[in-house]
């Protein structure tokens, strides 16, 4: 009954706000500026790395035009990337469950706003990109998340309906995407949502990586049946 399972990355897969967070903090000291805290990154990261670049530096002074943004962003890429995965790490039971979902023969992708090179490079450093047939960036689509039109993507890649599959995230945008695709939705309780995870209008929520399967087989079963 499942076709594929669409997962978002930060905060879902892998807790990457440590890595994040140094690379944005060398960045705003190369230019004279304070150095932000990790719960200060954790409000300003969801909606790609240019966004969180206009946060941080609204947040630290000026934010300059969109060519500063630009510049800063590319500064913060090339930081990051020399490091990616340093202080990274994959939630507790995330690699359980994609092994239950390979092991049953299910697709999966990963739907997220963080950019391509950095996506690709976590992906890899971290041994997860074996995991995902199909990965696909906010700067990959014309339409990212919130936008349901972002998994949809994600799902017509993988070859799979909206009616067999589910999308996992921890916030905001992954949940609004899911409901305006079509598709059923959990969210997770450890990631970086500003809000309460069970208020996020999610189908379920867990607190554990390894119940992932047997809740997004109730889901769709009982969609089916319904």
């Amino acid at each position: 009954m499942i076709a594929a399972v669409v997962f978002d990355l930060d905060g879902t897969l892998i807790d990457s706000i440590p890595d994040v967070h140094a690379a944005l903090n060398r960045v705003l000291e190369e230019d004279g500026r304070r150095c932000l805290t990790l719960d200060e990154v954790r409000a300003m990261i969801g909606d790609g790395a240019r966004l969180t670049i206009e946060r941080a530096l609204a947040a630290t002074g000026d934010s300059g035009g969109p060519d500063t943004v630009d510049a800063v962003t590319n500064r913060y890429m090339a930081h990051y990337l020399a490091d990616p995965t340093g202080h990274t790490v994959i939630y507790p039971g995330v690699v359980a469950a994609l092994e239950h979902f390979k092991t049953a023969g299910i697709a999966m992708g990963v739907c997220t706003n963080k950019p391509q090179a950095t996506t690709s490079a976590a992906l890899e450093a971290l041994g997860l990109a074996p995991f995902f047939a199909t990965v696909l960036c906010g700067e990959s689509v014309p339409h990212p998340k919130p936008d349901g039109r972002h998994v949809l993507a994600v799902l017509d890649k993988l070859g799979a309906p909206p009616v067999a599959a589910a999308m996992i995230g921890d916030s905001e945008p992954d949940i609004a995407a899911a409901r305006d695709a079509g598709v059923v939705s959990v969210a997770v309780t450890w990631g970086y949502a500003k809000s309460d995870p069970a208020a996020l209008g999610a189908d379920a929520v867990i607190d554990d990586a390894r119940d992932l399967p047997g809740v997004v087989a109730d889901l769709l079963r009982d969609r089916a049946a319904s």
